[in-house]
Parts: structure tokens; sequence; C-alpha cells
């Protein structure tokens, strides 16, 4: 296991998910029908999700700085990337009190992320990582627009935007991971 930094992209987002859902677990107000997930930053226990996302948004800037620097990967994927990781951090800072300025940072989030990972995924690195990331890019941007979509009742379906958010996070998630581990021990030259 040459290249454990990698691991980064794998931790990171296992860690970010787990906490989300011990959050969740704990917090007997939450409904995946009514709440958004940042609904969690705003309770007794909220700093379990504020860190979750802290700490999803640095191991994820990390990973993207990682890939930049290691990899010879164009600047605008990783820009996405970052961006994101960025934004996600925010969100941990900028509950959903802070209104306007909190959801701005979560589509912020919620576009530049997967769209990072469609550009990321003209760079080969692996047939299959490349193919995942283009259709998890893809379903994610189509998770959140429908997720939006919901939220404004142009869509009426008995969903909370949890749903579709904790959708968009595990598949992004599980890009990072996949790519993570894949690195880890088969470091792209």
């Amino acid at each position: 296991m040459r290249y454990r930094k990698y691991l980064i992209g794998f931790l990171g987002p296992l860690i970010t998910i787990i906490l989300i859902f011990l959050d969740i677990g704990i917090s007997p107000y939450f409904s995946w029908y009514v709440n958004s997930l940042s609904s969690l930053g705003v309770h007794r226990y909220y700093f379990i999700f504020d860190s979750a996302v802290i700490i999803g948004g640095i191991s994820i800037f990390i990973f993207a700085l990682l890939l930049y620097k290691n990899l010879a990967v164009k600047f605008l994927s990783i820009g996405f990337i970052m961006a994101g990781a960025i934004s996600l951090f925010l969100i941990g800072i900028f509950n959903e009190n802070y209104g306007n300025l909190h959801l701005a940072i979560a589509v912020i989030y919620f576009i530049s992320t997967p769209v990072g990972i469609i550009i990321f995924s003209f760079y080969r690195i692996r047939r299959f990582i490349s193919y995942y990331g283009f259709i998890s890019g893809i379903i994610s941007l189509g998770t959140i627009i429908f997720g939006i979509l919901v939220l404004f009742r142009y869509i009426k379906i008995g969903i909370g935007l949890s749903v579709t958010e904790m959708a968009e996070a595990l598949l992004l998630s599980s890009w990072s991971s996949i790519t993570g581990l894949y690195l880890c021990y088969h470091h792209a030259r």
C-alpha cells in the first residue's frame, strides 16, 4: 500500500456519512418526509452534523489537491471539486439560520461537485472509474434538480429534500471512495 495518502478520498466521506446517519439516529424530530439534511445543523446536537460536513469538506479538498498534484489532470475539474469541498465545509459554519447564504452555499456544493466529477471522468484512470464518475455525476445532478423541483412543489411527492440530498451525497462519496481506494493500490502515473 504505497500510496496511502489517497485513502483520504475514502475515509473522509465515510466518516462524514457515518456522522450524518448517527445524527439522524439521535434526532427524534428529523423526518425524511419533511426536512433537509441541513436541519440537523440547528438542533441540540448540531455539532455532529456540522463536524461531519466540515470533515467532509476538508478531506475532499485535500483529496482534490492530491489528484491535481499527482495526476496529469486539468485544473478545471479539480477547481469544481475544490469549490464543492469549500462549500461543504462552509455548510458546517453557516447553518440554516443563515437563510439565503446557507442555501447559496449548499447549491454550490450540490452543483459544482458533480460537474467537477463529470469533467474529471474524461481523465482516464481506469475505464470503470471514468464511467462510474460520469454516470454518478449525471445522476447526482438529476437527483438534486429533482429535489429542487420537489422543494418548490413543482413535483408533488411525499419526500423531503433530505432524501435527494442523501442520494447525491452517497453517489459523490462513492466516487471519491472508489477513486481513492483505486489510487491507493494502483497509483496512476
